[in-house]
């Protein structure tokens, strides 16, 4: 595997991983407000609504950068010839 190949894929790789920790982040500051929104007295319906579609779409982003990241590693994995058979 080329040096060159290896450093693109390192470097797309470099970018999932944060594109992870944002969504993973962005996901528990949505579940957070959920909760506090939970404990208001007036439940304001829309609000709830809304932050469990942000939840839903954060949980779903989280998990695409997550399979993209485990695809990297493998294909990395791959070219390098370090792939256990």
């Amino acid at each position: 595997m080329s040096h060159q190949l290896q450093w693109e894929l390192t470097l797309l790789l470099d970018r999932w991983q944060d594109t992870y920790r944002e969504d993973a982040a962005r996901l528990r500051f949505y579940q957070r407000e959920l909760a506090r929104t939970r404990q208001l007295p007036a439940r304001p319906h829309a609000s709830i609504m809304l932050l469990l579609r942000q939840c839903s779409a954060a949980r779903k982003m989280k998990a695409h950068a997550q399979g993209t990241i485990h695809s990297c590693r493998s294909r990395i994995q791959l070219l390098s010839g370090t792939t256990a058979l």
